[in-house]
């Protein structure tokens, strides 16, 4: 009896799933609305289209989260960031697929990335299951398709058949929401826009290790949003700073990467934030820790300024991406007891986050 209900299920599923209904939205719809958006409605290499002119157009009343999304997209040879929104909660907080016409080819010529607080976060998701190479082509109708599902997503171009990019976990956690479309910076043609919804499907978000598991930093202490006009010429910390920051305390990704974004918003005057972390160590030694950061760093450590970097975009050669990994190390000159490390970390663009490891946790710990 048990087996049969279980296939029963599994059959409705399947037919949920295969009959999921396409609802075609032309841009002639009420249904969209617009932010800045200059476009116009005409007809072009044979399709219906809406020449988004610049800004964004947004469906209203679309409650998606698991199923398929679906559109034909022309663009020129130009540097320009096209793409869709989905799970829009609102302009500040939503999934984001877009492609870059201007590095067709390149390893980052497409890029899935979420966005919270308004903050978009490549330079922290990048390589397999966020960006891919592809041969863009301009002047043509490109077919895309993003098949959604709890955490996972598949993204097509053209070859309907082989997903492009297998996004193995989006970092938003899934909610229904909207669906948007984006000149990313420069004019570009839409056409045939449709989505479909399917029943929503459980989801496990993946485990974060435990702190100091292999080395890696997984929580941390992180401080309220402040200027970074606080730590100008200031190599040692004083009151006044401490005194200046409210804590929390965070997790990161199972990566180890914490994306500030999601616990901050940044504003003209307020850029910087500060993650620490407390090292018991039972002796007197020297610790090689390795980190990244996205976009400008100062590493304090019991109190005194021990290291600066900067990886904004663009700051070394014109490919410079400014992305994030385990490119820099620092030797802790540990004291035996209790030691205080500091990352103060300001946003440029295109991510605000950081990642740490030690390279052995012997005769240490994390607090």
């Amino acid at each position: 009896m048990k087996k049969s209900s279980l296939s029963a299920c599994m059959l409705l599923l399947c037919y949920c799933f295969a009959t999921a209904q396409t609802i075609k939205v032309p841009f002639t719809s009420d249904q969209w609305i617009s932010r800045q958006a200059e476009m116009v409605q005409e007809t072009y290499m044979g399709k219906e289209s809406i020449f988004l002119k610049a800004g964004d157009i947004y469906l209203k009343d679309v409650g998606f989260l698991d199923g398929t999304i679906e559109y034909d997209i022309n663009f020129p040879r130009a540097r320009s960031f096209p793409g869709c929104y989905f799970r829009m909660q609102d302009t500040a907080e939503l999934e984001n697929f877009y492609v870059r016409p201007h590095q067709s080819g390149n390893p980052d010529a497409t890029q899935y990335t979420p966005v919270f607080n308004g903050e978009a976060a490549w330079q922290l998701y990048h390589g397999k299951g966020y960006s891919e190479a592809f041969d863009l082509k301009f002047d043509f109708w490109h077919h895309i398709k993003i098949d959604v599902h709890g955490l996972q997503a598949e993204i097509y171009i053209d070859d309907m058949q082989t997903p492009l990019i297998k996004v193995a976990e989006l970092k938003r956690t899934p909610k229904a929401g909207g669906i948007g479309l984006t000149s990313g910076g420069a004019p570009v043609h839409y056409a045939n826009l449709q989505y479909a919804l399917r029943p929503a499907v459980a989801f496990s978000p993946a485990p974060i290790p435990a702190n100091g598991t292999g080395g890696l930093i997984t929580r941390w202490q992180v401080s309220n949003v402040v200027s970074s006009s606080l730590f100008e010429k200031k190599y040692q910390l004083t009151p006044a700073i401490k005194e200046s920051l409210t804590w929390t305390t965070q997790q990161t990704e199972p990566s180890g990467i914490i994306n500030f974004s999601r616990f901050g918003r940044l504003t003209n005057t307020t850029t910087t934030i500060v993650a620490r972390v407390s090292i018991e160590s039972g002796m007197d030694q020297i610790k090689a820790l390795s980190f990244g950061f996205s976009d400008v760093v100062t590493v304090y450590f019991n109190g005194r300024a021990l290291y600066a970097g900067a990886d904004v975009f663009r700051s070394r050669d014109y490919r410079f991406l400014g992305s994030i990994g385990f490119f820099d190390k620092v030797f802790l000159p540990l004291k035996k007891g209790s030691n205080e490390l500091w990352f103060v970390v300001a946003e440029n663009f295109g991510g605000w986050g950081l990642q740490a490891k030690f390279d052995d946790m012997e005769k240490i710990s994390l607090k």
